[in-house]
């Protein structure tokens, strides 16, 4: 009797680990490659249960005129689920101000804007936002452009917990880009699903100028024997040039071999410019912002912990990466830390002009961190002791240079269900007590 009650249980929970199983394989692909301008991009969702994080990035480089109003648009957004207790930042590069907004179809337009910084940055910083299920008019960056910029570096940023059917896609259509590129972006529980997945846009982004320098042809005449040779000038670059070999009756031609320059490093930010990574050999890279989880307990979190993607890069020499120094005042002592197989280590970090550097040679999540002060870590329990009392976490309380953008759906409470579907936990449960009651017979 007592083997088949075991028998019965160990079957419903083999069921159970097995739909568990399959629930969690979560799968985002994108389509096209390709996009004529105006076209539409597909996210195909497979899998994604409720209460899971979800983040995705939609980030473009567009070809644009200096002094033109720019636009990247994603137009008829449909979300087919909801992202709860989220936020929404966006940024954009070569603009002197930009403007962000938002249209829910039907509904009316809420709006966000502000002037660039000196170099031309936008920052919305990560806004509290509900984002409901349903179409969306256009998600949309605008403003004029900079100066001596030609390509234009937009980013739009939304997280937050899902609700809503576990397989989907997420449409829309990119408008105000001619020639360039967008790169979508998913990661599922601090986990990227969707690789950084470029998606050329008419021509594609403009190739850049080659880094290679070639020095001038010299070409030198010699007259027939008893002339008398006129006196030349030749204007030459700073770079010496060899002497020509002359000969009595020929013309000579010299092509000294062009020099390479030294592979060019490229700087990538995140949405709140709060992280920059500068890397050789690198085409594309973003860092996303995700939740940082297991903090040792003497450690301080400083901010939010990001995720270098695509997580397949490596860096020959090493990468810097870089954090914006808190400007609070206290005087701790900051690092960066890696969070890997479940747990932190530190990285050998410096200080440099405002920030917090360290090198690195992979991608994966990083944070700032401080040692927590002596007088606020938690002595271990003994006895009756007092405990020492842990003082806040290290707060910029400077006031936002924007304002926060306005909701365009009031955030709801999230369901408190798991995240697996009742209907699967009880269906497994009936076949354990059916198989149960069979064995009893």
């Amino acid at each position: 009797m007592r083997r088949s009650v075991r028998l019965a249980l160990i079957a419903a929970l083999l069921f159970l680990a097995c739909v568990i199983a399959a629930a969690s394989a979560v799968t985002i692909t994108e389509s096209p490659a390709v996009l004529n301008p105006g076209g539409q991009i597909t996210i195909t969702i497979s899998g994604l249960n409720d209460g899971s994080e979800f983040n995705l990035l939609i980030d473009g480089k567009l070809a644009v005129t200096p002094g033109s109003m720019a636009l990247f648009q994603t137009q008829n957004f449909n979300m087919p689920f909801s992202l709860k207790s989220g936020t929404v930042s966006a940024s954009t590069h070569g603009t002197t101000a930009t403007a962000f907004s938002v249209k829910p179809s039907g509904g009316k337009t809420y709006s966000v804007m502000d002037t660039a910084d000196a170099n031309g940055d936008f920052i919305l910083p990560p806004q509290p936002y509900t984002i409901s299920s349903g179409m969306y008019d256009f998600l949309q960056l605008q403003g004029p452009v900079s100066s001596g910029t030609t390509l234009l570096t937009t980013e739009m940023n939304l997280e937050g917990k899902k609700y809503g059917p576990s397989n989907s896609q997420i449409t829309f259509t990119v408008q105000g880009i001619t020639n360039g590129a967008v790169w979508v972006t998913a990661l599922v529980d601090n986990n990227q699903v969707l690789a950084p997945t470029e998606v050329v846009i008419g021509s594609g982004i403009p190739s850049a100028t080659p880094a290679t320098t070639a020095a001038p042809v010299v070409t030198t005449t010699v007259p027939a024997t008893g002339t008398t040779v006129p006196e030349t000038t030749e204007t030459l670059p700073e770079e010496s040039v060899a002497a020509p070999t002359t000969t009595a009756t020929a013309t000579a031609a010299l092509t000294p071999g062009a020099t390479t320059a030294a592979p060019a490093a490229t700087t990538f930010y995140s949405a709140d410019q709060q992280v920059s990574l500068t890397a050789q050999d690198v085409d594309y890279a973003a860092l996303m912002m995700v939740s940082e989880t297991n903090v040792p307990d003497t450690w301080l979190a400083i901010g939010s912990a990001y995720t270098i993607v695509p997580n397949s890069l490596s860096f020959d020499p090493p990468a810097t990466l870089s954090f914006a120094a808190p400007s609070s005042g206290n005087d701790y002592a900051y690092f960066i830390g890696q969070y890997s197989n479940g747990a932190w280590t530190s990285v050998p970090s410096t200080p440099g002009a405002g920030t917090i550097d360290a090198d690195i040679d992979s991608a994966g999540i990083y944070a700032l961190m401080a040692y927590k002060p002596e007088s606020t870590i938690q002595p271990a329990a003994s006895g009756t002791a007092q405990q020492a009392t842990p003082t806040p976490l290290v707060q910029d309380t400077s006031a936002p240079r924007i304002a926060s953008i306005a909701q365009a759906a009031s955030p709801s409470a999230a369901p408190t269900g798991a995240p697996l579907d009742s209907t699967v936990v009880a269906g497994a449960l009936a076949i354990g007590l059916v198989l149960f009651a069979r064995m009893r017979r």
